[in-house]
């Protein structure tokens, strides 16, 4: 069970770090695979804060969570440190995009299509589980010892 773990939050968290990437530093390509929205699709200052700002430190910071799976599953004695890290970062990134687009339309501002919108807070929620359940296992395991 917990390889499965591993491989579930190393694919979901790599695709999370990919699309942070390619919304960066590939626009065009993330808009077309469906990791980013067009510009005329979200408010000006949104898509500001989410494509530099938040996107940059996402980039910089989202690689920690994939690795602590890959580290679990290989029994590096490392890995729940990664797992309490990047588990804190999963946590608060998507909880903020999530939060932020619930108070933007809520004050009549684009945030996005539908469809895109509802694939975030999906993707968020995934994230924010895997992030949670890597956390929990961290702690057992250095509570005691037991996971790998």
């Amino acid at each position: 069970m917990i390889i499965l773990i591993g491989i579930v939050v190393i694919i979901v968290g790599l695709l999370c770090w990919v699309g942070q990437g390619l919304g960066v530093f590939a626009l065009p390509v993330a808009v077309r695979l469906g990791f980013a929205e067009p510009e005329d699709e979200v408010d000006q200052s949104l898509y500001l804060i989410e494509r530099w700002a938040q996107g940059i430190m996402d980039v910089l910071l989202t690689w920690i969570l994939p690795l602590s799976g890959l580290l679990m599953i290989l029994h590096n004695t490392y890995w729940p440190v990664f797992a309490l890290v990047g588990g804190g970062i999963y946590l608060y990134f998507p909880g903020v995009f999530m939060t932020s687009r619930i108070v933007l339309k809520k004050h009549g501002r684009k945030v996005g299509s539908p469809s895109s919108v509802t694939a975030a807070y999906i993707l968020g929620t995934i994230w924010i589980a895997s992030a949670t359940t890597m956390v929990v296992l961290a702690v057992i395991e250095l509570k005691s010892g037991t996971i790998g």
